[in-house]
């Protein structure tokens, strides 16, 4: 009798000694391979004791060969083995033990990793006007040393090298100092090699020996298939050619007039490029690389409750990837994080992995070659938030007289700081009492509702408020590496002298220069110092003996250490708290403030009765936007500096009404991704940053107590040198925190730097194995006699990949369940092209064209589309230029015309219909034939929103795929005094419950195109409309005699007040009298 069968049977379990499947690779089985996935996923992780939840459920779901937790942390010791990276403890100057990830290992799997080699940038690129990647720039094409940008190009057998001799095909011998790419001339897409040197000049001494003059004012420019012979070959042939030595440089001239000769330094001659040398391995010559990156630092909480937790944190991410690959999550790499050590004292740790790097190189196997190149580690910027940047900078913070981590501006005297929130902006009691909800009042401190508390601080006059202003508003001598290390050195040596404490702190106050690495060891001398006794000479050997045997060498911060940084001028303004969290949060809390609950109430209607569509995010909740106006986010910023002017034309002050609409003007300029004319964008950046400043000067100075509006004058030429601002936006950083916080809050808190970089480096293992990243395989590498531990085989059998079941589970997305594994790995789609004009269609039903609005549209016209009775299907929406899905109704960009080739001026349609021919060639292709647009052209500019007026102009049959992107069109409601009288209804657990108030729009055909938005602004702003600038210093004068007669009519209220409260107790002391 056969066995019945049980339904809660247990599965088997999986055998330690059972054999491995090599389908499943490195992993022994695909049930092990999916439960490791799960315990390293970024975002969803799971405890030990939720994965004994999930093997108990696979257990009574019968699944077999299902392994134990024990054997899962075994295998994924023996995987972090084979091909993991190592978590390295350190021990910092300052006494903390926290531990860093490998940086070696983490750039070898950026170069073995087939989703991210192919598309990493080793050179940079003169892209003439144009600028959409940091490559583009000139903090990576001009200014990045040859030292350690990538110092060689590869030209058929051949390796040059920057500042070693090399011929050209017309015999010029040059000294090559730059290598960049140039797009082809033939509009490929191609990139072509250039190089950049000095010419040479043959001299011939008196005993016949010939050397070399290099004349560093004359440059050639070349491309590397004009380069003939490198310095190995030139040694070989200088004899026959009757040449000089390559190896014989006698020295070098700067300009036209040097009559003198200066030493050659860049290297020794004799030897060449020292890269050469340590390229050289197994007598073979391996390519050398760059690897710049973003390196970032921040502050986050390691808890989920709201109880602080400090953990700093260090990541990056690869600055030669495309911005769109780099902002990924799966892209951003941690590198270390502590609840104890301070940034610098961490930092120090990475600056040793950094110096490495950058001494000697790091091998790696590049997957795209199928080769070994050595790899040279470079910090493009240094990425974090204001304070953070400051600390880093070696700078004393926003709180300090010197204010400014990029130059010398100066805010009040230290010891002379006014009270900046007593005053008011002359608009009345509201206005004041508006201003400092707004926290108008410096940020400075960390609360600033103590600052109000302060007693006995005068208040600023006139001529200090403007010459405030003016400093704010003006050029300041910048911050330089060499004075601020000479600074530091004079710090440190007031520090080491007896009595020279008051002296150290007095030059910090006086430089705005602090380095919180020095301060722990000034901070040791001085408690030591307490401790002295004896005449001052004696307390000084002591206190010299002390800084000999119980401080290191180098007390000064590790960041200047990094090779060819400067921390003052190579930490850009960072937007996101400098813009959003800055300016926007200041006066959205201000308009705020200043409302009654009226006020409040049309504000949330006009807010929630918006048209957002074009701007890429849901319509607004007007009621979170008012409500919660002091607890809003980076993102709720983001839509508010779109919008704010339509909301706001009649509830604040015409003052603050144009700070307003010159703040949502300038943010798309400051959002925009990719620029086309460098020049004239940046010169449109700067009149329109003038402009906000000036009507925020006219507005008030107070707001000039808030350093970022000072910060803001830097963003211009940190976009020169670094590329669009949204490259060095840290966004994608501030997200990743939620990852950081995850993996702490699953750590046991005993060792939590330990346990987070342990985390992070078995996540970066599995991202890797999952992508197809090559790793060593020990065994094969063992067969070629290289030690399994090395990073170094030029075999390529000795690289193996995951095996093809693992590949296929991260490439094969599973039918009706969410693609978990997608998130953990680089997703190159981004960067496939749009194919504009896809569509989909509203049903399968086809219909007679001449039923359609565009037949009633083109009725008539010589250029008829197709005949009445020809078939078409309707569109429920077409993929515009920019890859966004358009839908009857949206208002879109697109070319008016396009012939020969060439698309038409830019016009404003609103679609109306969107139409496929049966059985045309768009139809196999699944694409849109015709679109139906009404369309508008720009006829004016509005006054109080500074936007273009729209008008009819007609209607227009286009070619789908001529419509670029959406764009958003707003209502003039100023002008026609548009009431909340209409009513929407009102929602609830998804059930309409009541309706609630609308805005009742008065002649709707009177719109306004909204060049306000960031979505697309690369094209709407080509419709951008300016204003007439201010005079900056009438501007100033304004808004400082406008502060100074509402100080006066506050104080004249308040000498009010006292004397009606003096009245009143009068009469009631005479009363009392009389009663007795």
């Amino acid at each position: 009798m056969e066995d019945e069968f049980d339904p809660l049977a247990s599965g088997t379990r999986r055998s330690r000694n059972a054999p491995a499947d090599p389908e499943w690779y490195p992993w022994p089985d695909k049930q092990t391979c999916v439960l490791d996935i799960l315990r390293h996923l970024p975002r969803s992780l799971f405890s030990d004791h939720q994965m004994q939840i999930i093997l108990w459920a696979m257990d009574v779901l019968g699944v077999d060969q299902r392994p134990s937790l024990f054997v899962l942390k075994t295998l994924d010791d023996m995987l972090q083995t084979l091909c993991g990276i190592g978590s390295i403890r350190h021990k910092g100057p300052l006494g903390h033990v926290y531990y860093v990830n490998a940086l070696e290992s983490l750039l070898a799997q950026e170069m073995a990793n087939p989703r991210i080699r192919p598309h990493l940038r080793f050179y940079p690129e003169d892209a003439g006007q144009k600028l959409k990647e940091c490559w583009q720039a000139s903090r990576w094409l001009h200014e990045l040393s040859p030292d350690i940008a990538t110092p060689m190009v590869r030209v058929g057998s051949q390796d040059y090298y920057v500042y070693e001799p090399a011929k050209l095909i017309d015999g010029q011998v040059i000294i090559p100092f730059r290598w960049y790419t140039r797009a082809s001339a033939s509009g490929s897409g191609v990139q072509v090699l250039f190089g950049e040197g000095w010419r040479t000049h043959a001299v011939t001494f008196h005993d016949g020996t010939r050397s070399y003059v290099v004349h560093e004012f004359e440059h050639v420019r070349f491309t590397t298939t004009s380069l003939s012979l490198s310095f190995p070959a030139l040694l070989e042939t200088h004899a026959t050619d009757r040449s000089p030595d390559p190896r014989r440089i006698l020295g070098r001239k700067l300009s036209i007039g040097d009559n003198g000769i200066h030493p050659w330094t860049y290297t020794n001659p004799a030897c060449g490029n020292p890269w050469r040398a340590r390229a050289m391995k197994n007598n073979r010559c391996h390519r050398v690389v760059a690897f710049p990156m973003w390196l970032y630092c921040d502050d986050t909480s390691g808890n989920m409750s709201k109880k602080w937790n400090k953990h700093n944190s260090w990541l990056f991410t690869a600055a030669g990837l495309p911005r769109e690959l780099a902002q990924q999550e799966a892209n951003v790499h941690f590198l270390s994080t502590s609840n104890t050590a301070p940034p610098l004292e961490m930092l120090h740790g990475i600056v040793g992995d950094l110096e490495r790097g950058q001494n000697d190189g790091f091998w790696a196997w590049d997957v795209a070659e199928k080769e070994m190149v050595l790899v040279i580690p470079v910090v493009l910027a240094i990425l974090g938030d204001n304070p953070m940047q400051s600390e880093l900078a070696c700078h004393i913070g926003l709180a300090g007289k010197f204010f400014c981590r990029n130059c010398m501006v100066y805010g009040h005297e230290a010891a002379d700081n006014p009270t900046d929130t007593t005053g008011t902006t002359g608009l009345g009691k509201s206005e004041a009492s508006a201003s400092r909800a707004g926290s108008v009042a410096s940020d400075n401190s960390a609360d600033s509702q103590s600052s109000e508390k302060k007693k006995g601080k005068r208040k600023e006059t006139m001529q200090e408020l403007v010459d405030r202003a003016r400093r704010f508003l003006g050029f300041n001598e910048p911050r330089t590496k060499d004075a601020t290390l000479r600074t530091l050195q004079e710090i440190f040596q007031d520090a080491s002298t007896v009595g020279g404490m008051t002296r150290s702190k007095k030059l910090k106050t006086n430089t705005g220069v602090k380095d919180t690495f020095q301060e722990f060891f000034s901070e040791r001398l001085f408690a030591y110092g307490r401790t002295l006794k004896g005449s001052r000479s004696e307390k000084q050997s002591l206190l010299d003996m002390f800084v000999r045997t119980e401080l290191p060498n180098n007390v000064i911060s590790p960041v200047w250490r990094i090779k060819d940084l400067d921390p003052h001028q190579d930490t850009p303004v960072e937007i996101l708290h400098v813009v959003l969290l800055g300016f926007l949060k200041y006066f959205w809390r201000d308009a705020v403030a200043r409302l009654s609950d009226g006020q409040k109430k049309l504000l949330k209607t006009r807010l929630s009765s918006l048209d957002v569509s074009g701007l890429g995010f849901a319509p607004l909740s007007g009621e979170t936007l008012v409500t919660y106006a002091g607890s809003l986010t980076g993102r709720d910023f983001r839509a508010i500096s779109q919008v704010a002017p339509f909301v706001l034309y009649d509830l604040v002050p015409k003052v603050c009404y144009a700070s307003w609409v010159a703040l949502s003007a300038l943010v798309p300029l400051i959002w925009q991704p990719e620029i086309d004319d460098l020049e004239a964008h940046l010169n449109r950046l700067q009149r329109a940053i003038d402009y906000f400043l000036d009507c925020t000067a006219r507005w008030t100075p107070r707001w000039f107590n808030k350093p970022k509006f000072h910060i803001l004058r830097h963003l211009v030429p940190h976009i020169r040198r670094f590329g669009p601002a949204v490259l060095f936006a840290t966004e994608g950083f501030e997200s990743f925190n939620a990852v950081v916080r995850g993996k702490s809050v699953h750590s046991n808190r005993q060792a939590p730097s330990r346990d987070i970089a342990r985390a992070f480096a078995r996540a970066n293992r599995n991202r890797h194995l999952l992508s197809g990243g090559a790793f060593l395989d020990p065994e094969l590498s063992r067969a070629n006699s290289i030690s399994a531990t090395s990073n170094y085989d030029d075999n390529p059998e000795a690289w193996r990949t995951a095996g093809p079941l693992p590949l296929a589970l991260a490439l094969q997305p599973r039918f009706g369940t969410e693609d978990v594994i997608r998130s953990m790995l680089p997703d190159e789609r981004c960067l496939q092209p749009n194919i504009p004009g896809t569509c989909k269609l509203t049903s399968n039903v086809l219909i007679k064209f001449g039923t359609t609005l565009t037949a009633a549209h083109t009725q008539g016209q010589s250029d008829s589309l197709c005949s009445e009775h020809h078939l078409v299907s309707k569109c429920a929406s077409v993929v515009g230029r920019e890859g966004e899905p358009l839908q009857p109704g949206n208002w879109v960009l697109v070319h008016s015309t396009q012939t020969a080739g060439r698309f038409g001026p830019l016009t404003i349609g609103h679609i109306n219909e969107i139409l496929q021919l049966d059985r045309s060639e768009a139809a196999q292709e699944n694409r849109a034939d015709i679109a139906l647009l009404e369309q508008y052209r720009c006829v004016g500019f509005d006054d109080t929103y500074g936007l273009p007026r729209l008008q009819s102009a007609g209607w227009l049959t286009a070619d789908p795929k001529t419509i670029i992107c959406a764009v958003n069109v707003q209502h003039n409601c100023a002008a026609h005094m548009c009431t909340d009288n209409a009513r929407n209804p009102r929602f609830s657990e998804r059930e309409r419950i009541a309706s609630q108030p609308a805005m009742l729009h008065r002649e709707p055909a009177d719109r306004l195109l909204n060049t306000n938005q960031m979505r697309n602004a690369r094209y709407v702003q080509q419709l951008r409309l300016e204003r007439e600038p201010l005079d900056r210093e009438n501007a100033i004068l304004t808004g400082a005699q406008a502060e100074i007669d509402g100080q006066k009519a506050q104080d004249s209220q308040c000498k009010q007040s006292r004397s009606v409260r003096g009245s009143v107790h009068l009469d009631e002391r005479l009363r009392g009298h009389r009663g007795q």
